[in-house]
């Protein structure tokens, strides 16, 4: 899974082991991130140290990507803005 997703998002056909790696990385971060907004969700005190990891977690992805070639890419761009509007909205609610 981790080569088809590098292929599609990142245009990268790659079979080299420390990038599969990373790619590996990158999920566990994605999923362990959503499973602490979940976390969060139900327990209001861990609310804002959850947004703020998440909130992080989004827009340094976005500026990293927008640094990079890879923001030639519609999907990557695609993908990296879904999650620069989702960071921007969890400051927003973090405000309130």
């Amino acid at each position: 899974m981790p080569r088809r997703l590098l292929a599609l998002i990142l245009g990268e056909k790659t079979s080299d082991a420390t990038v599969i790696l990373m790619a590996r990385h990158w999920s566990l971060l994605v999923a362990l991130v959503g499973g602490l907004l979940i976390y969060a969700a139900y327990h209001p005190e861990a609310r804002v140290p959850a947004m703020i990891v998440g909130a992080a977690e989004k827009l340094v992805f976005g500026i990293l990507v927008i640094a990079s070639p890879l923001r030639k890419r519609r999907l990557t761009l695609a993908v990296v803005s879904a999650d620069a509007i989702m960071g921007l909205l969890y400051i927003v609610i973090l405000t309130r």
